[in-house]
């Protein structure tokens, strides 16, 4: 034992930066070619295993069996919570496996994703649309225990048509006021009309405008919305806010020339003022139909964002990039009782 200390230890004068600099680059040098020996990664990574249980069968109409498909993750620890997506179509021609890969978003990252089907207003008009998605919800509460999913932890993720259905449904309560849906705790919907006796004022400019059998509102009411008055108003979600809602997250391109995004803006506007969680992101360029693809995963876009944390920002420009793990992180931190140990 010499009792050197370590500042004596070193086999070279730290005032000579020259020797410094060489020792350096020469550590450096021996890292580096340490990494050109090891294995190189592979060039795709496996996704995680998910399991699918197609065709389940959850209900039966005149002229239709009602089924969906099931995106399990390969194991959990606990109770799955659930993603319900319901794809658009107006309300017409919306099928299973239209819209986001529900394995990668998000079956791979620990939730169950379910795929349903609800009748085409050609097959039956409104109500029936609702009764359907209502129907599914109730079956997926009594699949629970077969396939290990969480009854109490239900996400409604929904585009154009299907977004519409989905607000409704997790708004939509029993006539002693408590949830029809109680186990739905957020709703991601993305560009649904909202109001439908509104729907040609909010229509943009070169927008599509209700005139005609050809419009799908007219389809889903079996006439015109304003000679429906009283059906457009329960089937609007703007008009079925009250304060026991759960969390929306509205995403709307600001492009959009089939439902103009004043109808997001109607149904935040309505949420904010009945003092429930909304966010609004107003996606810059975008028109409709931007979830059907996978470009916005691929190249995220730039959208405005209005919210009910922060309602008197209006003259603000925040601006979020909207991504699957946005959407991810807004089901998470409402489905999740360990948003970290998914």
């Amino acid at each position: 034992m010499t009792g050197e200390t370590p500042q004596q230890s070193h086999a070279f004068d730290l005032t000579d930066l020259t020797a410094v600099s060489a020792n350096n680059a020469a550590v450096m040098g021996r890292f580096m070619e340490g990494l050109s020996r090891a294995p190189l990664p592979p060039e795709r990574v496996d996704p995680t295993p998910v399991r699918v249980v197609r065709d389940i069968a959850y209900g039966s109409a005149p002229g239709a069996d009602l089924r969906m498909d099931l995106y399990l993750p390969a194991s959990t620890t606990a109770p799955t919570p659930v993603i319900v997506w319901l794809a658009g179509g107006g309300w017409r021609h919306q099928r299973r496996g239209y819209g986001p890969r529900l394995p990668r978003l998000f079956a791979e990252r620990g939730y169950a994703m379910a795929d349903i089907e609800y009748r085409s207003s050609e097959a039956a008009v409104w109500p029936a649309q609702l009764h359907d998605v209502q129907a599914a919800l109730h079956h997926l509460r009594d699949l629970s225990d077969t396939h290990g999913l969480d009854p109490a932890s239900v996400g409604l993720w929904g585009s154009s048509s299907g977004a519409h259905l989905a607000l409704l449904a997790a708004f939509a309560t029993d006539a002693d006021g408590s949830p029809a849906a109680p186990g739905v705790r957020a709703v991601v919907a993305g560009y649904p009309p909202t109001d439908l006796l509104h729907l040609n004022d909010d229509a943009l400019p070169g927008g599509m405008l209700g005139v005609d059998a050809s419009d799908p509102a007219w389809g889903l009411l079996g006439g015109p919305p304003s000679d429906r008055a009283a059906a457009a108003v329960e089937a609007s979600p703007a008009r079925q806010v009250h304060p026991r809602v759960p969390p929306v997250l509205l995403l709307h391109g600001d492009a959009d020339l089939l439902i103009g995004p004043a109808q997001s803006r109607r149904l935040h506007d309505a949420l904010v003022a009945a003092g429930a969680e909304s966010h609004l992101l107003l996606v810059h360029g975008a028109d409709h139909g931007l979830l059907n693809t996978g470009g916005w995963e691929l190249n995220p876009m730039t959208a405005t964002v209005l919210s009910s944390r922060t309602p008197d920002a209006e003259d603000t420009e925040d601006s979020v990039r909207l991504t699957p793990a946005l959407i991810e992180r807004f089901f998470d931190r409402h489905l999740r009782t360990d948003p970290w140990n998914a």
